[in-house]
């Protein structure tokens, strides 16, 4: 699962108005902004520890002479290591933590629905924002056939391309 910045505030935006839409929880006018806040607070954060998590990655396998392949798997030995759930389960988190604020929050007036009902209509609006990597992957290498894959010049036109390729998404502000 991949939160990029820009879809954070789409996200937190259509949270509330389907809960709202559905009589789930009640917000008032005013405080609409301040709830999609609280919700764009937590997928904030569980993108920014992603991030660090990827970076540190990235230094481990600079400082133990490992290939980009192993990004992987070393960056899996950091989310357990760090207790930071990922894909099926960040996901879960996140919805845990999105449903919990539903609870806690002063800007959210009553929550009507069971934890379940919340959880599960979170998870769809999750999800449809949500970005494939693979397929975003995918896109990329279908536009780059004309150079060697593993050169420097294909890497840069790779970044070049997906930078492209996510401005197309709007997944870059």
């Amino acid at each position: 699962m991949r939160i990029y910045r820009a879809q954070i505030p789409r996200i937190a935006t259509d949270i509330i108005a389907t809960l709202r839409k559905d009589n789930d929880i009640e917000v008032s006018d005013a405080n609409v902004g301040e709830a999609e806040l609280d919700i764009a607070a937590i997928l904030e954060q569980y993108r920014k520890t992603e991030l660090r998590i990827t970076d540190k990655a990235k230094d481990l396998l600079e400082s133990r002479g490992l290939t980009h392949a192993d990004l992987g798997r070393v960056r899996r030995e950091l989310c357990e290591r760090y207790q930071h759930p990922t894909g099926d389960d960040g996901i879960a988190w996140v919805i845990g933590q999105i449903v919990e604020c539903f609870m806690l929050s002063r800007f959210v007036d009553e929550v009507y629905s069971d934890d379940n009902v919340l959880r599960k209509k979170v998870k769809t609006v999750l999800t449809r924002h949500l970005v494939d990597d693979a397929k975003l992957d995918a896109e990329v290498r279908s536009r780059i056939k004309n150079l060697q894959e593993g050169t420097s010049a294909w890497h840069i036109q790779y970044q070049k391309v997906m930078q492209e390729v996510r401005r197309k998404h709007g997944l870059v502000q």
